[in-house]
């Protein structure tokens, strides 16, 4: 999951990486609750205006045969109707086998840090580190005590209706270093299996994934040893789990590489120019070399098994959707953000265009590397995204040829700020980006594996258990989802963040980005409107696994009431 830190983020982590700027200005603004009416109008229309312009560049813009106002204002009138939103996501993602789900990580949720076996990771030390590197000083130690709790955590999940979970595994809680070596660990072993069983008895299906930062304290992404600890990892991994199916390597890369090695506001906390290319041509290798063994030694026994790696990317728009600059200004940056993985792992190299503005500065695969990054995946493609911006056209002074704000050329903002260093809605920003992973890598399938949003203001009970912004920000992102899949993008599964309030990295306790509050004293879970939104629309799907099952699928319509989980 992507953090504010410290006025630092995981956005700000992407500029450096994808050669864009945020205008510095933007970066230090107090977050508003909700953006004024006028803006949001502003902002929407605007917006309906860049799909025309996008669909333009994807060369089905001659389809259209009213003026591009007029168009706008009906994309409007569909965006902002609840109930033609609602029946466009169960006409078009009502299929069988679709995933729904809601998701974790280890070490955000977890705690137990020094119980079962479990060795230190590097978000333990940084996390205590001094002076304090997160907010308030706070660490995960308990986080949200998933370890004792997860049999109440996945009773919520499957009452909501959601038929996948996913949440990852903890490195050194499984292959804790004992005497100087990595030794498996029969409780962590077990812990997993038992959420296994759980999930199993539930009918539900786990998403995995191998890495959510929290690397072993011995270990560093600037170095090559790593690379082949990570393989014998995921080589532990499938030995030991066989009855997981869907894997994810590696979530966010961008985000650890960056934050945690070139800008040093996440772990480890390393500040070194170039540190951030260096980390992801590591992480890639890894990623590769993990797949070809996964291939050369168990895909004949595991033919059902899909393996990625999960990208972050919010997809920018035009400022200006008339000008061929701007449009551009959103290709390049999509290059160097998004294709900057992606590229390698399907078609065995970095983007052209990184090469031709980077050089030296961009670390070569040899042409062995090359051909075992190619195609180095099973299955679906990963998708993180969260919020919108824009790009235009502008030199800047590090030889950068385009700009990302969040603001239009009269100061409007693009949507909603949720957290105004990084985060504000533009839902159309999935349709679009769905499009255009389409259109340049054509996946067999498509998991959004991370999509949902923070409060907007204070984080007292009341205030966030009846979160009606949050149902509207899942409903308009699903609409576009649902959207896209009708034109025939082939998406497979949708994966809210998160089933609860979390550890949210650097910025600690801060945000809450959960389907269910948590008080973080006492640890009580109560769920959110969204997470009785989510129990409703599954429960109007014929192929949904609620259909049938549930005494509560006529919740009223609107509000609805939070009740508490004990």
């Amino acid at each position: 999951m992507m953090a504010l830190a410290m006025k630092a983020d995981a956005k700000d982590c992407e500029g450096v990486l994808d050669r864009g700027q945020l205008l510095p200005s933007e970066t230090d603004a107090e977050c508003e609750p909700v953006a004024p009416p006028q803006s949001r109008h502003c902002a929407r229309r605007h917006a309906a205006l860049l799909v025309l312009a996008a669909l333009g560049l994807l060369g089905v813009a001659g389809l259209l045969k009213r003026g591009p106002d007029e168009v706008a204002h009906s994309l409007m009138q569909a965006w902002e109707d609840p109930g033609k939103q609602e029946a466009d996501i169960l006409k078009s993602l009502d299929e069988p086998g679709f995933l729904w789900g809601a998701a974790s990580s280890a070490y955000q949720v977890e705690g137990a840090v020094s119980e079962g076996g479990r060795t230190r990771s590097m978000w333990d030390d940084f996390a205590h580190a001094q002076p304090p590197r997160v907010w308030q000083n706070e660490n995960a130690d308990r986080a949200t005590d998933f370890y004792h709790k997860y049999e109440g955590d996945l009773d919520l999940l499957d009452k909501h209706g959601f038929n996948t979970f996913r949440f990852s595994i903890s490195w050194t809680r499984v292959l804790p270093m004992v005497d100087g070596k990595r030794q498996p660990n029969p409780e962590g072993i077990a812990f997993y299996k038992k959420i296994l069983e759980v999930l199993k008895r539930k009918g539900i299906t786990p998403l995995v994934t191998m890495y959510h930062w929290d690397l072993p304290s011995d270990l560093t992404w600037l170095e090559t040893p790593v690379i082949d600890e990570f393989v014998k990892y995921a080589d532990f991994l499938w030995e030991h789990f066989p009855e997981v199916d869907h894997w994810v390597t590696f979530n966010e890369p961008t985000t650890f590489c960056v934050c945690g090695y070139e800008i040093g506001i996440h772990a480890p906390g390393i500040k070194q120019e170039g540190g951030g290319y260096i980390c992801g041509h590591h992480v890639l290798l890894a990623h590769a070399k993990a797949v070809r063994l996964f291939k050369q030694k168990y895909a004949s026994k595991k033919q059902n098994m899909q393996i990625s790696m999960t990208t972050p990317w919010d997809m920018p728009v035009p400022r200006d959707p008339n000008s061929a600059a701007d449009i551009q200004a959103v290709e390049t940056a999509t290059i160097f953000g998004l294709g900057r993985w992606v590229d390698p792992v399907y078609f065995g190299d970095y983007p052209k265009e990184m090469r031709e503005k980077l050089g030296d500065k961009l670390p070569k695969f040899t042409e062995e590397q090359k051909e075992m990054l190619k195609g180095s995946y099973i299955g679906y493609y990963g998708m993180n995204t969260y919020g919108g911006r824009y790009a235009f056209a502008a030199q800047t002074a590090d030889g950068s040829d385009y700009i990302m704000s969040y603001y239009d050329q009269n100061g409007h903002p693009i949507g909603t700020p949720f957290i105004s260093a990084w985060f504000f809605k533009n839902p159309v920003e999935i349709y679009l980006q769905l499009k255009w992973v389409q259109k340049r890598y054509n996946p067999e399938s498509i998991i959004i594996t991370e999509n949902g949003c923070s409060d907007i203001g204070p984080s007292e009970t009341k205030w966030t258990t009846d979160d009606s912004w949050r149902v509207d920000y899942y409903r308009e992102y699903l609409a576009n989802v649902a959207r896209a899949k009708a034109e025939g993008v082939p998406v497979k599964g949708y994966v809210a963040w998160a089933l609860t309030d979390n550890f949210e990295w650097a910025d600690g306790y801060k945000r809450r980005f959960g389907l269910t509050y948590v008080n973080f004293e006492t640890l009580e879970r109560t769920p959110k409107s969204s997470a009785y939104w989510f129990q409703k629309l599954l429960g109007r799907m014929r192929h949904s696994k609620t259909r049938g099952l549930r005494k509560l699928l006529s919740l009223p319509g609107g509000n609805f009431t939070a009740r508490r989980h004990q």
